[in-house]
């Protein structure tokens, strides 16, 4: 026989419920945008790596919102005696979960554009150090007191 959980109670239950579930829908969006980072960095789209980062940034701080207002539901007394129901326990527990893999996803996928930004960031300047000896080279040959190869004695 299960306990009868007061309504205020239900209340902030319902709600720390449903901030998960939307924590989760924001979480795949990040997936989703930091999938797509990865393919921007590797096809060296920096316009599309700019927005992508914007993208993230907005996801990051809906993120954040969310979590205050969990923060400030768990910190609610009744909250806890709720959670003391099994099957409440069990629906928050699968919630959160759901979001640990989400969150292990991303971090796994962000180590990677981090590796793919890293590898584009040395192929750039390696490309950049080989131009600066170009242009040593390129400057050798101009000599404004006297051209190299013409002859201007004939």
């Amino acid at each position: 026989m299960s306990a009868q959980i007061p309504s205020t109670t239900s209340a902030d239950l319902s709600r720390l419920c449903h901030l998960l579930e939307k924590k989760i829908a924001i979480f795949k969006d990040f997936v989703s945008v930091t999938e797509s980072l990865q393919d921007m960095i590797t096809e060296h789209n920096a316009e599309a790596v700019e927005l992508i980062i914007a993208r993230r940034h907005n996801l990051i701080t809906a993120i954040n919102t969310i979590d205050g207002e969990i923060r400030r539901i768990k910190g609610e007394r009744t909250l806890h005696e709720a959670l003391h129901a099994p099957e409440e326990r069990k629906r928050v527990q699968f919630l959160l979960k759901t979001l640990e893999n989400m969150i292990n996803k991303t971090i796994q996928l962000n180590q990677s554009c981090e590796i793919s930004a890293e590898d584009e960031l040395n192929k750039l300047r390696d490309d950049l150090s080989g131009l600066g000896h170009s242009l040593t080279w390129f400057k050798g040959y101009r000599n404004p007191r006297e051209p190299r190869f013409l002859d201007v004695k004939t």
